[in-house]
């Protein structure tokens, strides 16, 4: 049911407007006779739409437009005019009116067209309410994020800048929504560049060349780099994607960049104690393409197995291990890297400068699809 308050001075067009409009459809109709009384019930109640003659003792139609504008919000408004009043038309469009009818005409047929406006104005008002609302969810869910987050449209404009980039740029959101040009990068380089965000919008092989952690996937582009940030010095793995609008158009993007400074600090000082281990340590990781392949190994390795060939990022684990008992090691490794675990070979025969050497390996997953080795 829409509730629909009409004001007119005139008690049987009031009359008259509340017999048609609810025969007409799903509206119940309150009258009054005049902006006052009309300001009072406003005080007290809500409607759906508001319909108001122009004409009016006291308090004219564009008057309770101002104060329904001023108090009242968006609530649709529908302008009732006499002839002759066309020169109103422009001021109440300047102020917000919805639609403006002239009165004059079938009653019938003149009520029927105001039904129509009143059912458009309230639909036009609802979808405008569900947007807003969408959009205070949007920026809720961002701003709940843990992780340092923006988002820009199309246009490359800040639509969004949550409280975690707030406290790590040391930028109000206030500041920074609304600004296009680059005005994102700013707080973390300084002066106005593309970032990862921007590949998305805008390809640049180039620059996506400048980043060498940079990985595409579907319409997903992960980096991560040092940043500069607030006078810091900050590691960051950022991760932008796609925004869509209702039908299914890129309508923006959105980048979250997640702090990892203290986990790359971690690995920094876990990689300065295993370069100075004196047991040998070799990694491996299965590729895209399905092979288990080094990723490098300590200096340790090198020396304990002889060659420095066998330790050579990018070779296949066959190639390491390419005989009868090296085909076993092969395998553990694959299965250890796919499934987790850990297992150990003893008196391993290794071919060194043609010589056979004996080992013992012990092999554990160090993480999804990686395995490392260990030469005791």
């Amino acid at each position: 049911m829409i509730s629909v308050l009409f004001v007119d001075d005139e008690p049987v067009l009031v009359d008259i407007g509340r017999l048609f409009l609810e025969r007409a459809g799903e509206f119940s109709v309150t009258g009054v006779l005049s902006g006052k009384e009309a300001v009072s019930l406003l005080k007290e109640n809500s409607y759906d739409v508001i319909i108001s003659d122009y004409q009016m003792p006291g308090m004219n139609g564009l008057e309770l437009l101002r104060l329904v504008r001023k108090h009242c919000g968006d609530v649709p408004f529908i302008l009732f005019t006499g002839r002759g009043d066309e020169a109103v038309a422009g001021d109440a469009v300047n102020i917000g009116v919805d639609f403006y009818v002239q009165k004059g005409g079938d009653p019938k047929q003149q009520f029927s067209d105001i039904a129509r406006k009143i059912e458009t104005a309230v639909e036009r008002r609802r979808a405008f309410q569900a947007v807003r609302a969408s959009e205070q969810r949007f920026h809720d869910i961002i701003n709940f994020l843990p992780d340092a987050t923006f988002a820009i449209s199309a246009e490359g404009i800040i639509i969004a800048w949550n409280r975690e980039i707030e406290r790590i740029t040391k930028t109000r959101a206030e500041d920074m929504i609304g600004r296009g040009a680059y005005a994102h990068s700013v707080p973390f380089y300084g002066s106005r560049r593309p970032m990862i965000i921007d590949l998305l919008l805008s390809p640049d092989p180039e620059l996506e060349r400048s980043y060498p952690s940079v990985h595409r996937e579907d319409d997903i582009i992960t980096a991560d780099g040092m940043l500069q940030v607030a006078g810091k010095k900050r590691y960051f793995l950022a991760r932008a994607s796609f925004l869509y609008d209702q039908d299914g158009k890129k309508a923006g993007a959105i980048e979250s960049l997640r702090d990892i400074t203290l986990q790359k600090e971690s690995e920094e000082k876990l990689s300065r104690v295993i370069e100075r281990l004196p047991i040998g340590l070799q990694i491996f990781r299965i590729e895209k393409d399905g092979n288990l392949v080094c990723h490098g190994a300590n200096p340790a390795a090198e020396e304990i197995t002889g060659i420095s060939g066998r330790c050579v990022p990018g070779r296949p684990i066959e190639e390491v291990f390419h005989d009868d008992e090296g085909h076993k090691v092969c395998t553990i490794c694959r299965k250890i890297a796919m499934e987790g675990g850990r297992d150990c070979m003893d008196d391993v025969n290794l071919l060194v400068d043609g010589s056979p050497r004996r080992y013992n390996i012990r092999m554990f997953q160090t993480g999804p699809g990686e395995v490392a080795l260990l030469y005791v």
